[in-house]
């Protein structure tokens, strides 16, 4: 029985460690985290790593090319060819089979290759830097992205808690008004059937924080899932600052969102990749240092020439290939470059408009549910000193039951209120700082 008692209090700490254990991140950290630990993220950040690459692969073009090659080669049975006899001193009209290859022949060379000129290549490095760049940008993006999301999930749960802090008030104070009139019911001072409308009361805010902390729990998962982190993983986050929301958004260029960049890198990626076709057009010019021995012989045997004579030879070549015609197919291909630019073009006129309006009506959205909170916050605060009054009136017997139903009631509306306008104003400030550029100041 001892071990038994001894083994439950063990498991209670265990359990009550680990609730102690529960990690209280600010809203950087859980940013911090999701940047460092994001699925999406790393593979965005993979082909930051893969375009760097990319460049380089590109840039040894640019660079000198050594290869070596060995070959043995044995003929079991020669090859030949016919000639004119009369070139032996032979009849006019009569051929002559001849075999002038020895049956083994063993070769080494080494040869040295580079590039001098070659604009296609030049060409091809500054497209993919500017691809590589886009990329970069493209990162960007994701991260916003990543931060929007989880300051939104963030929020959301600010203020699931701070509701919930409030319904558990609310329960309480309805629980103990519940209690005293149980009492008068008992007493025959109110109806049983007053004493029953309260007890639905108090069973309806009993199933709306129940509702609430189910919400609660479903994006404090989705904030773990935003993070990487482990669901069992305990996680709780801190109080609103409500200093912190009478603060304006700061404006900016919106020239620096992330996106209008992205488009603009892309804009000049194509125009690159129209270069890089005309580029086609140029000759190209490559120079060959070759170097190398070979040996014959009648008889197998790799390393064994005729009179142990290997055959030095070496050569120095400069090739010089220049474009003629093509069939116009590099006219055609630019012709589609230019197309896509403008198109590229295009869009990002669409993306500025679009980026313009963005930014008034996250303005407008913001001041709007600004003066919502203020006013709410207000109607908050007049229902909780009601709520607090008409109890204690209850408890002396001043007011009825009805009176503190209502007030009740209206506190419930109050609150709910307020947590919907606290939510929308810190949701507006997100978007407004999206919309203006400034949700990351960092790549």
């Amino acid at each position: 029985m001892t071990k038994t008692i001894s083994l439950f209090f063990l498991l209670v700490s265990l359990l009550l460690c680990k609730d102690l254990a529960a990690q209280t991140l600010s809203l950087e950290e859980c940013i911090d985290a999701a940047l460092k630990n994001n699925q999406q993220l790393r593979n965005s950040q993979l082909d930051m790593a893969a375009s760097a690459f990319h460049v380089k692969e590109l840039k040894s073009a640019l660079l000198p090319t050594v290869d070596f090659a060995g070959q043995s080669l044995y003929y079991k049975d020669l090859p030949a060819q016919y000639a004119p006899s009369s070139a032996f001193g032979g009849p006019e009209g009569e051929y002559t089979k001849l075999s002038l290859n020895m049956r083994q022949t063993a070769s080494a060379n080494l040869q040295l290759s580079q590039s001098l000129f070659n604009q296609s290549v030049r060409t091809g490095v500054k497209t993919a830097q500017a691809a590589q760049e886009a990329t970069r940008l493209q990162d960007g993006v994701v991260r916003e992205n990543v931060v929007y999301n989880v300051t939104a999930t963030y929020y959301s749960i600010q203020v699931l808690n701070d509701n919930l802090e409030r319904l558990a008030t609310n329960l309480t104070n309805l629980e103990h008004a519940t209690q005293i009139n149980s009492v008068l019911k008992d007493n025959e001072l109110v109806s049983p059937n007053a004493h029953n409308r309260m007890l639905i009361n108090l069973e309806n805010l009993r199933n709306q924080y129940e509702n609430q902390k189910l919400l609660l729990s479903k994006n404090v998962t989705q904030l773990k899932n935003l993070m990487d982190m482990d669901v069992n993983d305990s996680l709780a986050v801190q109080p609103f600052d409500y200093a912190a929301l009478l603060a304006m958004p700061e404006a900016a260029d919106l020239s620096q969102r992330p996106d209008l960049k992205l488009q603009q890198a892309q804009i000049k990626v194509a125009q690159f990749e129209k270069k890089n076709i005309a580029a086609g057009y140029f000759p190209t010019l490559t120079n060959t240092l070759s170097y190398g021995y070979t040996g014959y012989n009648n008889e197998f045997g790799p390393f064994t020439p005729i009179n142990n004579d290997w055959v030095r030879s070496s050569y120095f070549a400069l090739t010089l290939k220049v474009p003629v015609f093509d069939g116009f197919r590099k006219q055609n291909q630019i012709r589609q470059k230019e197309m896509t630019i403008q198109r590229n073009i295009n869009t990002l006129a669409m993306m500025r408009a679009n980026a313009d309006k963005e930014m008034e009506d996250a303005l407008s959205t913001y001041r709007s549910n600004k003066t919502l909170w203020d006013s709410n916050k207000k109607s908050l605060d007049l229902a909780e000193k009601l709520f607090a009054s008409a109890s204690g009136e209850y408890e002396s017997g001043i007011t009825t039951l009805t009176d503190l139903l209502n007030a009740q009631n209206d506190l419930t509306n109050a609150r709910t209120n307020y947590s919907n306008a606290l939510l929308n104003l810190k949701l507006a400030e997100l978007s407004l700082k999206k919309a203006n550029g400034t949700l990351i100041t960092k790549p």
